[in-house]
């Protein structure tokens, strides 16, 4: 890990570096919820952060940090009655940070510094939006029984979440488009709750999400 560090670049460490600022602020400034809950909630972005920042580097310690950030999220969630994010993470998340680097682990390059991504096709493509728009507004219904607020974006993050994180398991490239529209979902989802960490932390995995799919073209191409 001390060696990795050394190799984030000065755009890496600028969304890592603004995250944890970030975090450090609202934790400052929040006269509104209790220390353990803004303690998990900074614990949860500075974990994400690294994890995705590692992510889109092709590094699979990312599911190391991923771990600890979903078990957290877990809890934010639930406090803020957001069920199908509760439900993603701990039903769904949490076994495949160890699923994930399994298929990672065993499909690095040679040196074993970088995953070997893959590209989908243009009809993969095309079933592939067909059953997440049947998806979203399904689940929505589901979401709409249980009580939840914010249902249709709850939904739409909860379905898309689960497919993009499919595709990142599998080592396809296009799960960063995937997560661009999550990412923005999500920042829209904290903002009417009025959780500025979490909205900072989906803000910059907003960023990352498109240098992701930049970082991870530059990987097919040299794979």
């Amino acid at each position: 890990m001390k060696e990795l560090l050394k190799k984030f670049n000065w755009f890496e460490w600028g969304m890592i570096l603004s995250v944890i600022g970030f975090t450090i602020y609202f934790t400052i400034i929040d006269k509104d919820n209790s220390i353990w809950y803004l303690f998990i909630d900074g614990m949860v972005a500075i974990c994400g952060i690294f994890c995705v920042v590692l992510c889109a580097k092709g590094k699979k310690c990312q599911y190391i940090w991923g771990l600890f950030n979903v078990i957290g999220y877990i809890i934010v969630a639930f406090i803020n009655r957001y069920y199908g994010e509760v439900m993603l993470n701990a039903l769904y998340y949490l076994p495949s940070q160890f699923i994930g680097y399994y298929l990672w682990n065993k499909n690095m390059n040679d040196d074993k510094s970088l995953v070997k991504g893959k590209k989908l096709k243009i009809r993969e493509i095309v079933l592939l939006a067909i059953v997440t728009s049947i998806g979203i507004f399904g689940y929505k219904l589901v979401l709409d029984c249980l009580g939840g607020v914010q249902t249709l974006l709850d939904s739409s993050s909860t379905i898309l979440s689960v497919i993009a994180n499919a595709l990142m398991m599998l080592r396809y490239r296009e799960q960063w488009l995937m997560w661009i529209i999550i990412d923005g979902v999500t920042v829209i989802m904290w903002l009417l709750v009025g959780d500025y960490i979490m909205v900072t932390m989906w803000a910059v995995y907003l960023v990352n999400a498109f240098y992701g799919y930049y970082n991870w073209s530059k990987i097919i191409k040299e794979n």
